[in-house]
């Protein structure tokens, strides 16, 4: 991670992948104070947990590969540079059901239900 003057910078090779998965969250090492966000490759055959959240309204933007979101009981599939914004309190996954891994662009705000899941992966870097 590097600070300058008015901005932080990192890159997908500085940051570890979360704990048991291949996610890699950005939000913290940038210092974002307003939004979480993470980049997720997805293995073929895959889905992330069903959840919801109380506050955060999360965006997911298919970077590359194919892939599904399930909304409540819907699935909705995506093509790249496709995108789907979940409401708060709605159950939703995103899944892989092609044959080739894809990736994830994952936005949610507010940040605060992240902070106080994870303080340490979403929070600002030591320091900052």
């Amino acid at each position: 991670m590097t600070k300058g003057n008015g901005y932080y910078k990192t890159g997908w090779d500085q940051l570890n992948d979360y704990p048991g998965e291949r996610t890699r969250i950005y939000s913290g090492p940038l210092a974002c104070q307003n939004l979480a966000f993470i980049i997720a490759p997805q293995v073929p055959g895959h889905a992330g947990t069903m959840h919801s959240h109380d506050l955060a309204e999360e965006v997911y933007v298919l970077l590359k590969g194919k892939g599904t979101i399930r909304v409540n009981d819907e699935e909705i599939d995506l093509e790249p540079l496709d995108a789907v914004r979940v409401e708060p309190k709605v159950m939703h996954t995103s899944m892989n059901k092609s044959d080739q891994e894809n990736l994830w662009l994952v936005f949610a705000s507010p940040i605060q239900e992240f902070l106080d899941f994870d303080a340490e992966a979403y929070g600002p870097p030591k320091g900052s």
